[in-house]
């Protein structure tokens, strides 16, 4: 199957501002006989164009069951009310997040499609396989790997916390295939998206697929129920497999945005250099996150074993 590269892409990294902003470049010459522009370069390399072209079954099955979100308005951001409640959702500890969520707006949206759920570990081996990349195993994040991660991003976990989540070679941790993958960067997860012919969403678009055109604080209604997806409450400790929670989907049948991992979106943090805006909640995560509002910064090169993807695209 034949796919098209998008020669263009916003990635995203971890912080607490949630400001979502639109980015626009408009590239235009008026000098007259001026050289043409060169043509769009892959961002990705061979590593994409050489294995674009090979099927991808599970993928293409993945894509033919994204959700459509029609054209048209969407609420995004929170209230005054909505934050306290959130602060009250989160429990002990949560008494200062939140307060710089964008306040509460109406926009247009075009249409757009989005993943029913997070990319599985099934789902990225299929691109490892197929492009030759190298995934979040033991021999590429080694202790001395996590422990410089660990200082730069002021990490908590040990090597020994996250070596469960880790792959042998090229292949995921047992009986976790249909889990979400997680210990991915930004740019990794950007690849995935690009080689099934998607993207990451926009944290506009997160949101709006979150909260539907009535704008739900959290993907099922307004009130926080964290047994209805994989948190901390539920005390699994562990992702569980995508859509095993049916009972907090959205209307629309999209699954584990309140939780199971955090989600990375293509959005960038305005004034964080590398920094893009992540939503969703974790399976070790509090309420208050999880809302379609909620949001965090995350550095681009971040790897965590509660952050994974979905995929997002426009209608073709």
């Amino acid at each position: 199957m034949t796919r098209k590269l998008l020669a263009r892409w916003e990635w995203v990294k971890d912080t607490g501002a949630l400001t979502s902003v639109l980015l626009g470049i408009a590239l235009f010459c008026g000098c007259a006989g001026a050289a043409p522009a060169p043509p769009p370069v892959d961002p990705y390399g061979e590593r994409v164009s050489a294995c674009v072209q090979l099927p991808h079954p599970l993928s293409d099955a993945v894509q033919q069951r994204m959700v459509m979100i029609e054209d048209g308005p969407a609420v995004l951001g929170s209230a005054d009310s909505e934050r306290a409640q959130a602060r009250k959702d989160y429990g002990r500890g949560g008494e200062r997040l939140f307060a710089d969520e964008a306040r509460v707006r109406r926009a247009h949206l075009s249409a757009f499609r989005i993943d029913r759920t997070p990319v599985t570990l099934a789902a990225y081996r299929e691109m490892v396989e197929a492009c030759g990349t190298t995934p979040p195993n033991v021999q590429s994040i080694t202790q001395q790997v996590w422990a410089d991660l660990q200082k730069r991003f002021s990490l908590s976990r040990s090597y020994a916390q996250i070596a469960r989540f880790l792959w042998d070679d090229h292949q995921p941790p047992a009986d976790h295939e249909k889990h979400p993958v997680v210990l991915v960067d930004q740019d990794e997860a950007g690849l995935y998206c690009a080689w099934r012919g998607a993207r990451l969403p926009t944290a506009d678009e997160w949101e709006r697929a979150a909260r539907g055109q009535q704008g739900r604080i959290y993907p099922w209604g307004d009130a926080y129920d964290g047994f209805r997806v994989n948190t901390a409450l539920r005390a699994v400790g562990d992702t569980v497999p995508v859509a095993s929670l049916p009972q907090g989907a959205t209307p629309d049948g999209i699954f584990d945005l309140g939780g199971n991992v955090f989600e990375r979106t293509s959005t960038k943090v305005p004034g964080r250099k590398d920094t893009f805006v992540v939503k969703g909640n974790g399976w070790d995560g509090h309420g208050g996150y999880g809302r379609g509002a909620a949001a965090l910064a995350v550095p681009a090169g971040l790897r965590n074993v509660n952050l994974g993807f979905r995929c997002a695209s426009e209608l073709h």
